[in-house]
């Protein structure tokens, strides 16, 4: 079975000032952001893995760097892939939330996935998000059917995505808790039957 580990990129600016953080803007991690991939990258740092991917954003990109740069193991090169790029969120990139509460796709979005309209913001379906997801998991789960893979990507990539793998229905996916900044979550499997071993954990400072 292939060991997943999924990582969610660091704080950035966007996320701290509660806007819309999807594929189209591309903020630096805060200092706490970067701080937090650090004490998880110690965490980390005698687990070897057999393929390390990243989203080509720059906030994941560097997650994935400051997670190897304590490691005492040997690892691969990061790989880079555009299928864990978060979701295009056209009209919303970079707005406040706040902002958007009286949009008629207000309530889909943050709710009902099953019935939001991404057209009407210019936006990426979450059916794109959730294929493109699955894709890598593939992937990679045929490439290394026994190994460790360490993916870094995002909060709705990585909702959509983990959920599915564990069986939660696409129309409940949304009533999911987003896994925080910086946390860690470990699932093992293949074939479609997935089991939790780790879920949304985040280094303390000490």
């Amino acid at each position: 079975m292939t060991t997943f580990y999924f990582v969610r990129h660091g704080e950035t600016i966007i996320n701290r000032a509660q806007c819309f953080n999807g594929g189209g803007v591309d903020a630096a991690l805060t200092a706490s952001g970067e701080a937090a991939a650090s004490r998880l990258g110690a965490y980390l740092d005698k687990q070897s893995f057999d393929a390390i991917i990243s989203s080509p954003l720059q906030r994941a990109q560097t997650t994935a760097e400051l997670l190897l740069q304590p490691t005492k193991a040997v690892q691969p090169a990061i790989q880079i892939d555009d299928r864990l790029k978060e979701m295009a969120l056209g009209d919303w990139e970079g707005q406040p939330v706040a902002a958007q509460q009286n949009h008629p796709e207000f309530d889909h979005y943050f709710h009902h996935p099953d019935l939001f309209d991404a057209a009407a913001i210019h936006a990426e379906t979450y059916q794109s998000v959730l294929a493109r997801g699955q894709a890598v998991i593939d992937d990679y789960n045929q490439a290394y059917p026994d190994g460790q893979v360490l993916i870094v990507a995002h909060g709705i990539v990585l909702l959509f995505l983990m959920n599915t793998l564990l069986g939660v229905p696409f129309a409940e996916i949304r009533n999911q808790k987003m896994v925080a900044n910086a946390s860690l979550s470990i699932l093992t499997g293949q074939a479609g039957h997935y089991q939790k071993q780790l879920w949304n954990q985040t280094m303390t400072e000490d």
